[in-house]
């Protein structure tokens, strides 16, 4: 019964989203400067081909009419046709959901493998006394996770592709062009986990059955293995949402900086010259992701750790 009022909670707060994430998409297109029309039928048209523009986008309909419209095609794979290439908005998405699909994938294996075993060294040197470590340790990640990840982008592509030359500065073609933008992306979220996961296992350690554990001499391999880690895991599910969030963002802004075709060039690309179909085709394509992420998040902490069910009702 705890599961169950535990899963229908959150698929009827992933319904409420996205029906929310639909209504917005749907919405950009009237509420954008300039007529979409005008922008299919072209600047110079004359204002009968502009009304033939207008029928064959279906905007001479009432508002309730094209929303239905638009939530018909969603569920027919449909998300219109771009303005600016007559293409169909999914193979536009299609072609370039690869190289920002790379970067995250990229950038999540790096916050997993950075920010959870600082995290969890960091708070062993503390608990051991080494003050000097724990005021480098917050300095360094307090400010990495501050930075602007455009600048910290910046200055990955000056000092590894233009001043040492290790790496590439621009594309999307290989694995080795992902590095630089996918270590931007990670950089910030890696540095707020690894803090968040080095506060979680000093409370572990200093819990009480943790020093129950070691006064009966509990081998230290089994003990961190046993009950540290497992809490910092959880404490690190618990950001996993937002860490994705995190990356997608920054994902459309450091695309720019390494030129990569990806979703976030694609989508600033489209806003520039009004290109509205596919705008929504992307925003409501990351939107889905980050939601049913957080989703799928919020159901693993409650397998990992039962008390989050209760917490989150």
């Amino acid at each position: 019964m705890k599961w169950r009022r535990f899963l229908v909670s959150r698929l009827v707060r992933l319904a409420f989203v996205l029906v929310a994430i639909t209504t917005l998409t749907f919405l950009m297109m009237h509420l954008a400067p300039g007529d979409p029309a005008r922008l299919v039928a072209g600047m110079d048209a004359d204002e009968q081909a502009v009304e033939v523009a207008r029928e064959r986008l279906g905007l001479d309909q009432p508002m309730y009419r094209q929303f239905l419209d638009y939530v018909g095609g969603l569920f027919r794979g449909d998300m219109g046709t771009s303005f600016a290439t007559n293409q169909p908005v999914t193979a536009e998405i299609a072609q370039k959901i690869g190289p920002t699909a790379q970067l995250a994938v990229i950038g999540m294996a790096l916050i997993l493998l950075v920010g959870l075993p600082l995290g969890i060294i960091g708070a062993v040197l503390t608990r051991n006394g080494h003050r000097w470590f724990e005021i480098v340790f917050s300095g360094s990640t307090g400010a990495m996770a501050s930075i602007p990840q455009y600048l910290i982008a910046t200055f990955l592509a000056f000092l590894f592709a233009v001043t040492w030359q290790l790496l590439p500065v621009a594309g999307s073609g290989s694995i080795e062009a992902a590095i630089l933008p996918a270590v931007a992306i990670a950089v910030r979220p890696a540095a707020s986990i690894a803090r968040l996961v080095r506060v979680r296992t000093l409370e572990v350690l200093e819990s009480p059955y943790v020093r129950t554990a070691r006064s009966k001499r509990l081998p230290t391999r089994k003990l961190y293995l046993s009950h540290v880690f497992p809490n910092s895991i959880t404490t690190m599910l618990a950001m996993g949402g937002v860490t994705f969030a995190s990356l997608i963002g920054g994902a459309v802004i450091v695309e720019q900086v390494f030129a990569r075709l990806g979703l976030g060039t694609t989508l600033v690309h489209s806003v520039l010259v009004g290109d509205y179909p596919v705008v929504q085709g992307i925003v409501l394509l990351l939107g889905l992701s980050v939601v049913l992420v957080n989703s799928l998040v919020d159901v693993i902490l409650g397998i990992v750790d039962p008390r989050t069910m209760e917490a989150g009702r």
